[in-house]
């Protein structure tokens, strides 16, 4: 059975939502949303501290993991992708960050023309409701509540105090202006919850009678004739057979930086040699199709602490645990109201270097050698990554099957200057948990331990716990030259109807975390369209 709608966007993630809820608001589109996970229903997904527990049980998560990454002991990096409506900003660790606006002016310069900093700065304006100072570079009105941490741990406190006394300013507002000092984050939270773009942008446009929403349709390929995208072929879950969904426009890929490049090789969208070699037909050569790979690596600094308030105390009490809850449930404050971290710092680790290379952010609370289980003492961490990777990495696919998950290589530290930069990071990292008022706290550095302070050591250790922050990209590339697979207004290059419209456009990965910019992506995107 075919339906047909104007626009058909594949993907309810951070993008979709943004798209269906754009393209509906002109009564004459028709526009459909097809997205593979449930409705975003969830209790977890609305308290902000439950991305953890999302994480732990993987129900609402593609499930992907890397190949064994050669410069990181061989281990197998599990990639969590949100396959629940919202996609990955509904379990994500709700850290608020656009960029450096540098990012945005090497976009346009690598061939993204229209996408310098100045260009897309009414995007990020357009999208967001700031709480805090009024300032030329930020928005009010807009779907997306964005405020910063308030009530900040002593732990929080600690970090930013030391980070000042070793060198890095404070920073009033990390999202304009350039990116270096240290500051409280910000975070897309409104009395207590979490606010993905499924519920700032999409819920509110569902009254739309010219807006359908489809959850639990798993998209396989998209439909092509003489070149043109003219819908998709999908399987509904717990029935057997495909449905075509016909597009009379445009067919939007917002699956995201793993699974966009992975319908376009489905549907006959890649290197032509690797497709033939599976069997499937080739509609069009596009060997970059899934290349470009791109993420942040971050590790963790790990401490024992006395008594501060942190996590790790509030789970090992069932008592405290219960006021905890109870507190939140009252008043939408506490722990359970905030994210991944509380407060992030950018530093410069190279002389002369433009802007700042490398991230830290401060973690309420440690975790266990085993996985993500919290210790039973107090204990914090700081999380250290660079900014700007120089590895690449490729998605492919495993096999024709499209139940089968494609093949993800990072790469991970494979540019040697990615090697010199972590290091560099781990050592200003170490600083600064060496540094009062936040040393005052520690009483034990357990990862890496405390006699481990050479380059190679700092490395070794690198390799062992390195692990992604969640931020993949760049495999459907956009830019001016033969080789990108859409162009600057992100059409794919070479057949009609057919865009791309999420992470994986990107040209060059942002220096911080990513989520705002897709959601600026997917505006800037719903008025090229329009």
């Amino acid at each position: 059975m075919d339906e047909s709608a104007d626009y058909i966007i594949v993907g309810g993630g951070s993008a979709g939502c943004v798209l269906a809820a754009r393209l509906s608001e002109d009564p004459a589109n028709r526009v459909l949303l097809l997205e593979a996970g449930p409705e975003d229903r969830d209790l977890w997904i609305h308290v902000p501290a439950g991305y953890a527990r999302l994480f732990a049980s993987g129900r609402y998560d593609w499930k992907f993991a890397t190949e064994p990454e050669p410069e990181l002991a061989d281990r197998r990096i599990n990639w969590p992708r949100g396959k629940v409506l919202g996609g990955s900003g509904s379990i994500n660790g709700l850290v608020f960050l656009r960029g450096s606006p540098r990012d945005f002016d090497r976009w346009a310069q690598a061939g993204a023309r229209g996408w310098s900093y100045d260009e897309v700065l009414p995007f990020f304006r357009r999208m967001e409701d700031w709480a805090g100072p009024s300032s030329e570079a930020r928005g009010t009105g807009g779907p997306l509540p964005v405020g910063q941490v308030t009530r900040m741990s002593p732990g929080a406190q600690a970090f930013i105090a030391a980070c000042q006394a070793a060198g890095m300013p404070f920073n009033a507002d990390m999202n304009d202006g350039p990116i270096d000092g240290v500051m409280p984050i910000q975070m897309n939270v409104r009395g207590g919850r979490r606010v993905s773009t499924a519920r700032a942008y999409l819920a509110p446009a569902r009254r739309r009678p010219n807006l359908r929403v489809l959850t639990g349709v798993d998209v396989r390929r998209i439909l092509l004739r003489d070149g043109r995208a003219i819908g998709v072929a999908a399987q509904r879950a717990g029935q057997a057979g495909e449905e075509h969904f016909l597009a009379g426009r445009e067919v939007i890929l917002s699956a995201g930086a793993i699974v966009s490049p992975k319908l376009l090789m489905l549907s006959g969208i890649g290197d032509g040699s690797a497709l033939q070699a599976m069997g499937i037909p080739v509609q069009l050569h596009r060997p970059s199709v899934g290349r470009n790979l791109q993420d942040h690596l971050i590790a963790r600094l790990n401490f024992r602490t006395r008594a501060a308030g942190t996590v790790n105390e509030v789970m090992a009490n069932p008592l405290r645990l219960a006021a905890t809850a109870m507190g939140y449930a009252l008043r939408r404050d506490g722990p359970l109201a905030v994210g991944a971290t509380e407060a992030t710092s950018f530093a410069r680790v190279t002389p002369g270097a433009e802007e700042a290379e490398v991230q830290f952010q401060f973690i309420n609370f440690s975790l266990a050698s085993t996985g993500y289980v919290l210790p039973k003492h107090p204990g914090v961490m700081i999380n250290f990554g660079q900014c700007r990777p120089d590895s690449r990495g490729e998605v492919r696919l495993r096999s024709p099957d499209p139940a089968a998950a494609p093949v993800i290589e990072a790469n991970y530290l494979s540019a040697p200057s990615d090697q010199r930069a972590m290091v560099a990071a781990a050592r200003l990292g170490r600083q600064i948990g060496r540094t009062a008022p936040f040393a005052d706290l520690v009483e034990e550095e357990i990862a890496p331990p405390a006699d481990h302070d050479d380059d190679d050591s700092l490395l070794a250790y690198i390799r062992r716990a390195g692990t992604t922050v969640y931020h993949p990209c760049g495999t459907c590339r956009m830019g001016s030259d033969d080789q990108a697979v859409v162009d600057p207004s992100l059409r794919l290059r070479g057949v009609e109807g057919l865009r791309v419209v999420d992470a994986s456009v990107m040209p060059l990965v942002p220096s911080t975390n990513i989520q705002p910019a897709v959601i600026m992506i997917a505006e800037k995107a719903a008025s090229l369209v329009r």
